[in-house]
């Protein structure tokens, strides 16, 4: 669909406007729907910001009007990305010249690593003041950032530098945004500020899928799975497809096949799914470690995307017999040539297109061709099966009991987010069954502490009718808790799991290095009154009791849209181990180290 792009109003009292490039890119980036950023004004972006209003409340988030939040680099980075896991749409970030880019680049990689469309505004140096040492060089002579852009992102760094190649460096940038790829368009301010003009409508991307690729599938998969298990294994990508957890679970039972998932794939499926054995590798349940764990080459596996992080496939193969990759994206993160034929041990097949298309293709033409499929007895119960302890150190809670309680108090219409804290292998352990009302999402491929709470914030900017939570860690916090004050009016759920230690780091290396002195980990954290610091960033705060006796209350309190952001604060002994961590065990043989 053709979009026209309209100028925002200007008037005789702000002659400052000019029409330049730097309102082409913004007019032309909101005539894209990309109409939310975040970050600092200063040095080479303020002619790019001076067309963004300011971003002060969450009633503006669907007004159309190109937006700013004023909020650190490093948590700006972050937030296009719960802004698009939250709604589906692109949303942005702006880095001024130098260390902005810096802080804001730990986002703009966990947007690649997890295949998220997101537009990063980068200034570089005047051309006129390359080579005289300008403040925060970012030229050839100084930081060289442009050939680090290109090497992460390839395509995806567009660099301005003429007023001529702004529209081919936008039409280049939607390009790659269509590819699920976030973009960095790294601009010289003052060839921006440079009278130009751009027609770069968005072109809609249709749903379809390769009609050969379903057709040899059809053809191929009834005989090769005649009489063999096959296991289905889901991926983050398919948790976007319109109504995908009735999908997945019509697949699952038409196949009788035994279903796992990755933490942000269990996004796709449903808690009533009989064959689903849950989440594997990183915060595993041990049913689905030990299925995947015992999947052969007499086995077929069907993969709806193909999470191949080493928290999901933990630097392994799928050692299958056959392995069906159903996917729409081109250049998924850790692919070789598209595809991921040397993540499986045998046969590998493609089947590109919508995955929710290709499913609802495939399931009403395969059941005529399958035949009687070998009867598989569905997963138990209870996914798990170790022994954990529930004893605690005092003024603690107990963790199995605190994210039971909080797994079945979700209520619908809710988001949430994990850090790079304990929450995010543990809360999908104790959950063992994704929930119906709540979709949750981590960025674990990168594993940037703190990333999480931006995720937040993108999200809740994307919808403010979301209840929205984060769930972060007291090492976490270190790298976001300035940013408090910047939201304090967002209505935001954060729990903070306060264990008095990098938590990841203080477990793992009783596995790795045991017999190093603990004092050698450089784990331990001092101690901050969390409830005390939000009140004094403008948030509302409590303490969850040891005994969770005010838990009750505290959800309710989080499901009161006020206006005003909660921060609870959750005592936890480090000690208590829940989920595994199964990269320990590529770390102790030092051989990826």
């Amino acid at each position: 669909m053709a979009v026209t792009v309209e100028r925002q109003p200007r008037d005789r009292a702000t002659p400052w406007l000019e029409t330049s490039g730097n309102q082409v890119l913004i007019d032309v980036l909101r005539s894209w729907g990309v109409t939310f950023f975040a970050g600092v004004n200063g040095g080479g972006v303020v002619h790019v910001a001076k067309h963004l209003e300011p971003y002060t409340d969450l009633a503006q988030s669907r007004d159309g009007i190109s937006r700013m939040l004023t909020m650190g680099e490093y948590v700006a980075g972050f937030a296009p990305l719960g802004h698009w896991y939250a709604t589906g749409r692109v949303a942005g970030c702006v880095t001024t010249t130098g260390a902005a880019t810096k802080l804001g680049g730990s986002g703009m990689t966990d947007a690649k690593l997890h295949n998220i469309p997101a537009v990063y505004l980068i200034a570089l140096n005047s051309t006129m003041s390359i080579g005289n040492a300008p403040l925060q060089d970012v030229s050839e002579h100084g930081m060289n950032v442009v050939p680090q852009l290109e090497a992460e992102l390839g395509e995806g760094c567009v660099v301005i530098d003429s007023v001529h190649s702004l529209e081919d460096g936008l039409r280049q940038a939607q390009r790659v945004l269509k590819r699920s790829k976030p973009v960095a368009i790294a601009f010289h301010p003052d060839v921006l500020s440079r009278p130009a003009d751009a027609s770069v409508p968005w072109t809609s991307k249709p749903r379809t899928f390769a009609a050969r690729d379903v057709s040899d599938f059809l053809e191929e998969f009834p005989r090769v799975a005649r009489g063999k298990r096959v296991l289905v294994y889901v991926g983050g990508e398919a948790a976007f497809a319109p109504g995908i957890r009735e999908l997945t679970t019509r697949l699952s039972e038409l196949l009788h096949a035994p279903t796992v998932w990755s933490v942000n794939g269990a996004n796709a499926i449903s808690s009533s799914n009989r064959y689903g054995f849950g989440y594997i590798s990183f915060g595993g349940n041990d049913v689905a470690m030990d299925l995947w764990k015992g999947v052969t080459q007499d086995d077929v596996v069907i993969t709806l995307g193909f999470d191949a992080g080493e928290y999901s496939l933990n630097l392994g193969k799928i050692n299958a017999g056959h392995v069906w990759h159903f996917t729409d994206l081109r250049d998924a993160y850790g692919h070789k040539q598209g595809e991921f034929r040397h993540r499986v041990g045998h046969e590998y097949r493609l089947v590109r297109g919508d995955i929710g298309f290709v499913l609802e293709e495939i399931l009403r033409r395969l059941p005529s061709a399958l035949g009687e499929r070998p009867e598989v007895v569905p997963a138990p119960a209870s996914l798990n099966k170790r022994e954990i302890s529930r004893e605690t150190r005092p003024g603690t809670v107990d963790a199995m009991e605190f994210y039971g309680r909080l797994h079945n108090a979700w209520r619908p219409n809710s988001i949430g987010f994990d850090d790079v804290c304990t929450a995010y292998k543990d809360r999908q352990y104790v959950a063992q069954r994704p929930s119906e009302n709540i979709r949750f999402f981590t960025t674990h491929d990168g594993s940037a502490m703190g990333g999480a709470f931006g995720l937040g914030v993108g999200a809740k900017a994307g919808d403010p009718s979301l209840n929205t939570f984060v769930f972060t860690g007291d090492g976490c916090w270190r790298l976001f808790g300035g940013a408090l004050a910047d939201c304090a009016n967002m209505d935001l759920r954060v729990f903070v799991v306060n264990n008095g230690v990098y938590g990841i780091v203080d477990k793992g290396l009783e596995v790795i290095i045991p017999d190093v002195p603990k004092r050698q980990y450089h784990s331990k954290l001092p101690q901050i009154d969390f409830v005390k610091a939000a009140e004094a960033h403008g948030w509302d705060g409590v303490r969850v009791a040891p005994d969770l006796s005010n838990l009750s209350d505290i959800v309710d309190a989080c499901y009161q849209q006020k206006g005003r952001s909660l921060l609870v604060e959750v005592p936890i002994d480090a000690d208590q181990m829940l989920g595994l961590n199964p990269r320990l065990n590529n770390l102790t043989t030092k051989t990826y180290l």
